[in-house]
């Protein structure tokens, strides 16, 4: 293949480099002319719940009556057959394949069998970073062990649903374990950021209320937050990309509940784009290198001949090349 110039999404960073492929090796040079194209290593969801995909005619009412604990989201995966959680998940597998999707990070409901229906599914081209969820509020170490030992980690709802002893405990096994501790926080309310941070978590979702001292405390941390702008858009929540970039803070993009939202990262990021005053390079790379730091190398590497601003616009382009990188030398 020619050499090329291109805006590269790559292994948790982001160049503008000349790229010339030669057999088993790809090399990566620096350049100043103008890139035509546009490299990267495959897409990612930081957030879905598809465990709720099966879920229609979802009510307007507000996120802690819809997706707090009691609330009208776990009524019906309790009532749900099995049969129909797992039709509803394939369901979004099936899109988040056609997307290209490298991975994507799966806030599991459920405990022990909330996991073990996610599990069920077949993921060919799709890695499922599944953070599994205690099936109740009280501490019971055999279901933590169990959960920790079939899953990346942890994902829990947030401070305010649960007694703070509890969660510190599950942090303290999840680190332990090697595994990931992530937490929605700041979403219907203002939360203490302190107490959350204390608790080590990997990244965060939403911070919707969040004010700058939080922001402040989450760059130092260097912890990413997860936005999910047409999750926001459903509970009429305003939100503002621009405002976390200011204070040097990495963003990624997820899709949320997909009975609200299909887990397309493809709408998500016109969305962002029509809702953000942002450079489209900020929007690209919160749904491809932001969360590179939990992920192991990409196998594959896709080109697209459009700018940019094009690219967002239209969730329907697809890659003129991909390339399969697995065995692959790359020269940065």
């Amino acid at each position: 293949m020619k050499e090329i110039v291109a805006h590269v999404f790559f292994n948790g960073k982001y160049a503008v480099k000349s790229i010339s492929i030669e057999d088993k090796r790809i090399i990566f040079e620096d350049t100043d002319k103008k890139p035509d194209f546009i490299v990267l290593s495959g897409f990612v969801n930081a957030h879905t719940h598809i465990g709720d995909s099966f879920i229609e005619n979802v009510p307007r009412i507000s996120v802690m009556d819809l997706v707090g604990p009691g609330g009208f989201k776990q009524k019906m995966l309790e009532n749900a057959s099995k049969s129909t959680i797992i039709k509803g998940m394939k369901k979004s597998l099936k899109i988040m394949e056609k997307e290209n999707l490298r991975a994507f990070f799966d806030f599991r409901e459920g405990g022990i069998e909330g996991l073990k229906l996610i599990k069920s599914l077949k993921f060919d081209k799709t890695m499922p970073m599944i953070l599994a969820r205690p099936g109740k509020n009280i501490l019971d170490y055999d279901e933590i062990e169990y959960l920790l030992n079939n899953s990346a980690g942890i994902g829990m709802s947030s401070i305010s649903d649960y007694d703070y002893k509890f969660l510190t405990e599950i942090s303290k096994i999840t680190k332990e374990k090697g595994k990931l501790f992530a937490i929605h926080a700041s979403e219907r309310e203002r939360e203490d950021i302190d107490k959350i941070l204390n608790l080590n978590p990997d990244f965060l979702v939403h911070m919707h209320k969040a004010e700058d001292y939080d922001l402040e405390k989450v760059r130092e941390k260097n912890v990413p937050i997860v936005i999910c702008p047409r999750s926001g858009l459903f509970f009429n929540i305003k939100m503002d990309i621009s405002r976390f970039l200011k204070k040097g803070i990495s963003i990624a993009l997820g899709t949320d509940n997909a009975m609200i939202s299909i887990p397309s990262i493809r709408i998500e990021m016109l969305f962002a784009s029509l809702l953000f005053d942002v450079d489209p390079v900020e929007i690209l790379k919160t749904s491809t290198i932001t969360m590179d730091r939990f992920l192991s190398r990409a196998e594959s590497l896709m080109i697209f001949k459009n700018s940019p601003y094009e690219f967002i616009k239209n969730p329907y382009i697809r890659p003129v090349k991909i390339l399969n990188i697995k065995n692959t030398i790359i020269e940065l």
